[in-house]
């Protein structure tokens, strides 16, 4: 029997993001996208929430995209690893405390 794939949760991509910047100190935009699958995905959480939220520097050299994690991005990086963090902020960050 064919398993069926989990989907991932928002705070689990993005702690696979900052793992593999972390790990390399920079990573290209080829590294992000086997991440997260296509450029749709890429668009999403890189240019539309990470470098608007200044999670990541961009840097381009010719044609190639490289990122590295900013301060904020060390921040964030940290209570995503920390998941009991998150689940705090997910408690409290509804209309009724859950």
């Amino acid at each position: 029997m064919k398993k069926v794939a989990t989907r991932r949760s928002p705070d689990e991509i993005a702690l696979e993001l900052l793992n593999i910047i972390e790990e390399k100190t920079e990573a290209n935009k080829w590294d992000l996208i086997k991440i997260l699958g296509n450029d749709t995905q890429f668009k999403i959480w890189i240019e539309d929430f990470f470098l608007p939220e200044k999670v990541l520097d961009e840097r381009r050299e010719s044609r190639n995209y490289y990122y590295t994690i900013t301060e904020r991005g060390k921040l964030f990086h940290r209570l995503l690893k920390s998941g009991n963090m998150i689940k705090i902020f997910n408690r409290v960050s509804g209309k009724r405390l859950k």
